[in-house]
């Protein structure tokens, strides 16, 4: 008994809470336990579920609603109950507000004093509109005091003020050496739209990076390949569901952009929900330079010259990424992986490399 006596405890809890109130710091809002408040959250939010089901609610602080609401986008507030300032408080908003956050949604919590008032708003769910939290990613102004917190994978959080700084939070033994997979999914989303028109560029890019970053977010695990645009070549390919002709993403943002027709609008948002039904399905998705949507559920098989050793090294979906990784800049202009256990790698082509030529 003497020896543990003696024993210190240590907690993770105390050292996020520590790096938390340094960032606050810097964001000038780190007084009066804020900073408690703001880690509870984030443990909380790492693995949230409700009746064993995930949920990924966006979680934004400020000082005062109207202004919270006009610089993230938001509408509709609903004020869903309110209590002092501590833990406690902001563990019961997510339990009441969690559920609702989805979609569209996302919570709020608003200091008045002593006090929370909390519940949550509505943002504009369009996949070519930004969403709260990169709204507030654009923002550089401490004087907001503004702070989101989203999950951007199990374990692995992003916490941002108005500022202009963020932190990126692995509760996990993951490697922080090794960018998450939304950060990669920014050199892909690259790859993607890198044929694509000037002027469309940057909307085509948010309709790929929000849905991406949506796909990231279930346990299933995806591969993505990227042919040059105008690429026939299919090679390896064939085993699999090729669409004729490819789906043009860019060509339906630019039909919305020019008549802003509810059509239009409808259009875009439903090839999206069907791009996202293509990575939760096996196999590759297959998509090409200037944005469009060549085929998915594609497989590649073992060559002949494939050794045992090489099969048996790995799972599945990280054996046929070495495949692709191996064929980008000759054939490829990118390929993505992410594993069921939360592991990604992206390989992008070289603007020296054939495949650009």
């Amino acid at each position: 008994m003497t020896g543990l006596a003696t024993t210190s405890v240590l907690s993770f809890r105390h050292l996020l809470t520590g790096a938390i109130e340094e960032f606050l710091a810097e964001q000038n809002l780190g007084k009066d336990g804020f900073a408690n408040d703001v880690a509870e959250t984030i443990v909380a939010l790492s693995r949230y579920r409700e009746e064993g089901a995930a949920l990924f609610p966006a979680v934004f602080f400020g000082d005062d609603l109207a202004r919270l609401l006009h610089h993230l986008g938001g509408r509709d507030p609903v004020l869903v109950g309110s209590g002092p300032r501590s833990p406690h408080t902001t563990r019961r908003a997510l339990k009441q507000c969690a559920p609702l956050g989805k979609g569209a949604w996302a919570i709020f919590l608003v200091r008045h004093g002593a006090t929370y008032d909390y519940g949550v708003f509505r943002a504009d769910d369009f996949v070519l509109s930004e969403s709260p939290m990169a709204r507030l990613r654009a923002l550089a102004d401490p004087a907001l005091h503004l702070i989101g917190i989203v999950q951007l994978a199990e374990n692995i959080l992003e916490v941002r003020g108005s500022g202009g700084a963020g932190r990126l939070v692995h509760l996990s033994g993951a490697r922080t050496d090794v960018p998450p997979a939304t950060m990669l999914l920014l050199e892909l989303v690259g790859a993607i739209t890198r044929d694509v028109a000037d002027d469309l560029r940057p909307a085509t890019g948010t309709f790929f990076r929000r849905v991406l970053i949506d796909a990231l977010r279930s346990t299933h695990g995806s591969l993505t390949a990227v042919l040059p645009h105008g690429s026939h070549d299919v090679g390896p390919f064939t085993d699999g569901l090729l669409l004729t002709p490819p789906i043009d993403v860019a060509a339906r943002v630019s039909a919305w952009r020019r008549d802003g027709s509810i059509a239009a609008r409808s259009d875009v948002q439903g090839l999206a929900q069907l791009l996202a039904g293509m990575l939760s399905a096996d196999g590759i998705t297959l998509l090409a330079s200037d944005g469009s949507i060549v085929g998915y559920n594609v497989f590649l098989h073992p060559g002949p010259d494939t050794s045992g050793d090489e099969t048996s090294l790995g799972g599945a979906r990280q054996r046929t990424f070495r495949a692709l990784a191996s064929e980008v800049g000759r054939t490829l202009v990118a390929a993505f992986v992410r594993s069921q256990d939360g592991y990604s790698e992206c390989r992008i082509a070289d603007a020296r490399d054939p495949v650009w030529r």
